[in-house]
């Protein structure tokens, strides 16, 4: 019966992440998928086609290898393989980092990664931000390894380059591979003798020189891509801006609106654990400062949760097989029976679960006229389909800043506002951020004056009836008011409000989920 609740224990660590990410859609995808298919097509977008407002200015892709990637799986097989793969890669990330420090995958490691797993599914959604996870647990794996075998670390340059052409958060290898090496150098003016008390060992010199080469490698390596050097540019303007860090939910601090307790509890505790194992000398000074540096990003920001939620199983893990241990001694577990009870309630939980969550899955291949996907996802799906039936020409459109990327694909023929696409590093000025530039247009006076000096054809904004965020959990409504999520999103923009007042624009069509005027003047040519 252990075999059958390890295998039920790794099917549930897998159907876990596929019911939840096949039933969201990133809003990012559209664009993605634009970009994928131009490039496959031998059409390299080096410069903006998709919006007005940046049209034919240079921008840089820093995920422009993953969009090719989900063009072509997307095309070829649909998109439930998209999410099938990104499922699998969730799972893999957590087998790797348990391989990674224990001998073998057991079965109380993957009962804490499902508790692990399930405190962190807010974050799943098919993005290419989530192939980080893996990359990030690739990279300790290689590093812990390099220690008792060099050749590891010639697996660190092309790891690193890969990572740069599916996604922007490659720099993470970076701040890893110098939490080894920092480590490393603290530890060599540790005197000896107090070594032993800290379970650390002084890592090889010609260890330090050659992760260090490694890196240097990487980096030379990263450069060839269609951007050049830009691609480092690129990144290091995202810790020059601070904007979007304040205005978009998921860099949002762990502790604002709304607070997701569940990995906030269980990374405190692995935190309090992984601090209480290094004074035991469990856990040596490197895993120490690996686990505490991403404590202090996913405390800081909301999407870092998934690489805290990887550490903590890991923590969490030595603890519980310690407390097994300690409850072999009581006397009622050394019971046959009880023995037998507890795993057929294991067995009988685990078949539960995947049922669950099978049923949860859902299947679909075209996501853009998958209406349920949309509309759970807050995509105005109809309206976009009037819209289509209205306008084949070539017509502009100031969006919602989320539905970007959506109108990226569903309407290809437009030119848009904005998208997710220059949500950290776009500027509309030298001082101004392109998404200060949306704030300031859609909340503060003036904002319709400033559309129409862009000859803008369609108006789409969010109906302010539709409350699009989940409703808030027990614990929220205790800390923040049951009305928090509501409270402002209910009342209409500033811009709807001069919408309204204004001659020049006419309500054309309205359901649940969004209004969409006509700038009469344009509809008169």
């Amino acid at each position: 019966m252990k075999k059958v609740i390890f295998y039920l224990l790794l099917l549930v660590n897998f159907l876990l992440p596929l019911a939840i990410v096949s039933n969201r859609v990133d809003g990012d995808l559209g664009w993605h998928l634009r970009f994928g298919q131009e490039l496959h097509n031998g059409i390299f977008p080096y410069i903006d086609t998709y919006t007005y407002s940046k049209y034919g200015t240079a921008w840089t892709n820093h995920e422009w290898g993953g969009g090719w990637l989900i063009w072509l799986i997307y095309s070829r097989l649909g998109y439930w393989w998209l999410n099938l793969c990104i499922s699998l890669m969730i799972t893999f990330s957590f087998l790797l980092i348990g391989k990674t420090y224990f001998k073998k995958i057991t079965s109380v490691f993957l009962a804490v990664t499902l508790l692990c797993q399930l405190s962190i599914m807010h974050i799943y959604v098919t993005r290419l931000a989530l192939l980080a996870m893996f990359f990030a647990a690739l990279t300790i794996y290689l590093l812990e390894n390099s220690k008792n075998n060099r050749r590891f670390l010639f697996a660190i340059p092309p790891l690193f380059w890969l990572w740069s052409a599916l996604h922007g958060s490659w720099i993470l290898g970076f701040i890893i591979a110098n939490i080894y090496i920092g480590s490393a150098i603290v530890t060599k003016f540790i005197p000896n003798k107090f070594l032993p008390k800290i379970k650390e060992v002084r890592i090889p010199t010609d260890l330090i020189y050659k992760i260090f080469s490694a890196q240097i490698v990487a980096a030379l390596m990263i450069i060839i891509n269609p951007y050049g050097i830009t691609i480092w540019k690129e990144i290091i303007q995202y810790f020059g801006q601070s904007y979007y860090k304040m205005h978009t939910t998921e860099w949002l601090p762990s502790y604002v609106f709304p607070i997701f307790w569940q990995i906030l509890i269980i990374q405190t505790i692995a935190l309090v654990f992984c601090f209480y194992g290094f004074f035991k000398k469990k856990i040596n000074l490197t895993n120490l400062l690996i686990f505490t540096a991403f404590y202090y990003a996913a405390f800081t920001y909301k999407r870092q949760a998934v690489f805290i939620g990887l550490l903590s199983a890991v923590v969490l893990t030595g603890v519980v097989e310690y407390i097994l241990i300690e409850l072999q001694n009581v006397k009622i577990f050394h019971n046959t029976n009880t023995q037998k009870i507890l795993q057929l309630l294991s067995i009988f939980v685990l078949v539960f679960l995947s049922t669950y969550y099978v049923f949860n899955i859902h299947f679909t291949n075209n996501v853009w006229e998958d209406k349920y996907l949309a509309e759970r996802n807050a995509f105005p799906f109809d309206g976009v389909h009037w819209l289509q039936s209205q306008e084949t020409k070539p017509i502009k459109i100031f969006n919602t800043f989320h539905w970007g990327a959506y109108l990226n694909w569903t309407m290809p023929n437009a030119l848009i506002y904005f998208d997710g696409r220059g949500t950290a590093t776009w500027m509309y000025d030298k001082n101004i951020t392109m998404l200060e530039r949306y704030q300031d247009i859609v909340f503060n006076p003036g904002g319709l004056e400033k559309i129409e000096a862009d000859n803008v054809d369609y108006i789409l904004l969010r109906q302010p009836s539709f409350i699009s965020i989940t409703k808030p959990d027990l614990i929220n409504n205790w800390m923040f008011g049951k009305e928090a999520a509501v409270e402002t999103l209910s009342e209409p923009l500033q811009l709807e409000n001069e919408i309204n007042k204004s001659a020049n624009w006419k309500k054309v069509y309205s359901d649940r989920q969004v209004n969409i005027w006509q700038n009469i003047n344009h509809a008169l040519r």
